[in-house]
């Protein structure tokens, strides 16, 4: 299966337990000058506003990032943060509580590659393999990433070498994942 369709099946689910669970579908702050394709419905009385992964059309891709930073990505890295607009989706995996991060619209599209970039070259100037985050976990300086010359998902503090594989590529991690 592709990881746009692990992805787009993530965010149903997150969707459909929210839901279920809360009666709401999933919940972030609203902001009118950061609109999104996946918002739902009306601002709540709290200033919050449902969501649900939206694909986004065109696709986007880190092709040119990538070539940008002479280097090559995985495939499945384009189709993880391209394919769909969205909140983050919290799960589990490991015995870890991730948050897998996901744009949400062409802005914060343009700014998490920004945010890709400024990680890669911290990576190079440290001495370290290049890694590409992924997710946040429960631990504030402890980040899901890519190790981008193997495909491999890890955990890595910030500033350190990955030190923990949770799955050997991005497709087995996204099928691991438990919302």
């Amino acid at each position: 299966m592709s990881v746009a369709l692990l992805i787009e099946q993530l965010h149903q689910t997150f969707s459909e337990n929210t839901l279920k669970n809360t009666t709401k579908y999933p919940l972030i702050a609203h902001d009118e000058q950061w609109p999104s394709p996946c918002e739902v419905g009306e601002v709540d009385e709290q200033g919050n506003i449902q969501w649900q992964g939206a694909r986004q059309q065109p696709a986007g891709s880190l092709n040119d990032l990538a070539s940008a930073l002479e280097l090559e990505f995985p495939k499945a890295l384009s189709e993880l943060y391209g394919h769909m607009y969205g909140g983050s989706i919290l799960a589990s995996i490991d015995g870890h509580q991730v948050e897998l991060l996901q744009a949400w619209n062409e802005e914060d599209f343009n700014l998490l590659q920004q945010n890709i970039t400024g990680h890669v070259l911290m990576k190079r100037k440290l001495k370290q393999p290049e890694t590409v985050f992924i997710g946040l976990t429960e631990q504030d300086d402890l980040l899901v990433s890519v190790l981008v010359h193997t495909g491999e998902v890890c955990l890595e503090f910030v500033g350190k070498k990955t030190h923990h594989v949770l799955a050997p590529n991005i497709n087995a991690f996204l099928k691991a994942l438990e919302v």
